[in-house]
């Protein structure tokens, strides 16, 4: 019992408070919406940001590798275009390239000069002669080619160790230097350590660091496909007119590190590892020193991988795979409180929303309680004034039924008693006459007698208009009419029904209102003709009664006098009403209707 209660009060307080409710459920759901719009839009940006900038390093990576390529095919040019090519050409080459400033990470350009069996010793004496290191690391037996590198530039000290230097003697650079002669493609190896300088605060003088090397085949100049663009002929042709390979020696350090510049967000990490696969590839470039392609445990916020072609256009040319992930400060940085914001300031404004919805649905409630009330109140009054109205109606029905039974009662009796008291009195007054005492006694009493009579008849008078009971209420007010005669105003009274059993309170107001009017007309109309008409609708239990004149009508500054607010008072009395108005053409009009109910009891005048 007790719960079902709970429920009912449960849902009449969700009935009160729908409107408010509803409020709150939109609000709360317009408030997710937005922070997860705002959300969205805070991830899409931070994800703008790092895409852009991923974007932008793989665009300069490209930039820069093809940029080392132009350089290298630069130099093959310079071989096919001067022979023989001398030292101090090639260095004017490299330095109109400016590898320090357009070329960072370039270590060094060199040419790996073709040096069959036959040849090896006839080279070694020229470099002895030379006075440069003779062709290293020595070979263990005979080969069947040598590649030492026969101008090496920039000119440094690590660079000059490398003259004479054979890679063809290592298996790893073998493979790739053939790839390159039989694909007349550049070809590069993969992570390799070169020889660079070693820092500025290390002790030693070299050092070892990551970085590749790319091979590009130079031909003799004889063969003719390759002065088209497209190196042609055979394999066989290929190897048969081989001079030698352009090499390019880069540090991988300094490649990337000069490559970013100020365009790489700091709060990236960038990784670059030596095959397709960054688990199992070896790490060419890290920009903070942490492997993180590849770990396990908490993800990036974002993170990407993506390819590049390091050299070369045909198949089997190597790609690096470079890694993308955002560090903890990009994460702090992407991270916004606005989401936040906008939902602790949509659910404030949800439950401001809810609380003015609440207390205007209640002052709403109240309002229909009141306007209830009120309309009760409203109807109550309105019984209470009409009940007041027909006690007043009543009471003015009876003070006149009572001042006409009154007036019959004095006219009749006390009348008639007092004109017999007079005749005693002279008679009295002659008996005496011989009696000076008594004479003047008995006139004294008939004067006496005379002013009482006078009383009791101005009495009668004040009760009620005698002219209503001796002719009725017309030929009343025809009689009264007569008297402004003199004052050039004809008077004319319109009564087609009977009239004789009107009650007396409704004949005495008919009468005072058409007499009040009759007098305003004399007084303030000019008029030459007036009219008195009189209706009894009987079905509706109302006499009307109108006067009508010809005179001037109804001024602007005209305002209500004694006798229009006596004429309202008397209608009103009845629960009737009093109106006064112009005539279209001159003239006034006084229009009255006063209700009544015909009581079949009570007497009807004899005519």
């Amino acid at each position: 019992m007790g719960l079902r209660s709970g429920l009912v009060r449960i849902g009449r307080h969700l009935r009160r408070g729908a409107a408010a409710y509803g409020v709150l459920s939109i609000a709360l759901l317009l408030t997710l919406l937005a922070s997860s719009y705002v959300r969205q839009n805070v991830e899409a940006e931070a994800r703008t940001r790092f895409e852009e900038t991923t974007h932008a390093t793989k665009a300069a990576i490209y930039r820069r590798l093809k940029g080392n390529l132009d350089a290298m095919f630069g130099a093959r040019g310079l071989l096919l275009g001067s022979d023989p090519v001398e030292q101090d050409e090639w260095d004017g080459y490299v330095r109109s390239i400016e590898p320090e400033t357009r070329l960072e990470g370039l270590q060094s350009l060199s040419f790996a000069t073709y040096v069959r069996p036959g040849e090896r010793e006839a080279y070694s004496r020229e470099a002895r002669q030379e006075g440069v290191r003779d062709l290293w690391p020595e070979p263990d037996g005979e080969r069947s080619a040598y590649f030492p590198l026969k101008f090496v530039a920039p000119s440094s000290e690590v660079n000059r160790k490398m003259i004479n230097y054979d890679a063809y003697s290592d298996p790893a650079h073998r493979s790739v230097m053939d790839r390159a002669r039989d694909t007349a493609s550049p070809q590069a190896t993969m992570m390799d350590y070169v020889l660079t300088n070693a820092p500025s605060r290390s002790e030693a003088d070299l050092a070892l660091r990551k970085g590749y090397v790319v091979y590009l085949p130079v031909y003799q100049e004889d063969l003719p496909a390759y002065r088209e663009g497209e190196p042609g002929g055979s394999v066989a042709e290929r190897r048969r007119t081989l001079r030698g390979f352009v090499v390019g020696t880069f540090s991988a350090d300094e490649l990337f590190a000069h490559t970013f510049g100020r365009t790489f967000h700091p709060a990236i990490d960038f990784e670059v590892y030596d095959d397709q696969d960054a688990a199992s590839s070896s790490l060419l470039y890290d920009k903070n020193g942490v492997k993180n392609a590849g770990k396990k445990g908490d993800a990036a916020l974002f993170s990407e991988e993506g390819r590049i072609k390091v050299a070369g256009t045909q198949a089997g040319t190597r790609e690096w795979d470079l890694y993308f992930a955002t560090l903890p400060a990009f994460e702090r940085g992407a991270k916004s409180n606005l989401p936040a914001f906008v939902l602790v300031s949509g659910v404030t404004v949800s439950l401001l929303l809810f609380g003015i919805t609440w207390m205007l649905a209640h002052s709403r409630t109240q309002a229909f309680r009141a306007s209830a009330d009120l309309k009760e109140a409203n109807l109550e009054l309105e019984q209470t004034n009409t009940e007041l109205q027909r006690s007043r109606e009543s009471l003015v029905n009876t003070r006149e039924e009572e001042r006409r039974r009154l007036r019959r009662d004095l006219h009749d009796g006390v009348g008639p008693q007092l004109a017999a008291l007079m005749l005693e009195l002279e008679t009295a007054s002659d008996l005496v006459s011989d009696n000076p005492e008594a004479s003047a006694l008995m006139a004294k009493l008939s004067k006496r007698a005379r002013e009482i009579v006078s009383d009791v008849r101005r009495s009668v008078h004040a009760l009620r208009p005698p002219a209503l009971d001796e002719l009725g209420l017309v030929e009343a007010l025809r009689e009264g009419a007569l008297q402004y005669g003199p004052a050039d105003l004809r008077v004319s009274v319109e009564n087609p029904e009977e009239l004789s059993h009107l009650p007396a309170a409704v004949e005495v107001a008919c009468y005072r209102i058409a007499q009040e009017a009759l007098a305003n007309v004399v007084r303030h109309a000019r008029a030459n003709h007036c009219s008195i008409r009189i209706r009894l609708d009987e079905d509706a239990g109302t006499l009307s009664v109108e006067v009508e004149d010809d005179g001037r009508g109804i001024r602007d500054d005209d305002g209500a006098g004694v006798g229009m607010i006596s004429m309202r008072e008397r209608t009103e009395e009845l629960g009737g009403w009093c109106t006064v108005e112009s005539v279209v053409g001159g003239g006034t009009l006084v229009r009255a209707l006063l209700p009544f109910q015909i009581n079949e009891d009570a007497p009807r005048r004899e005519e």
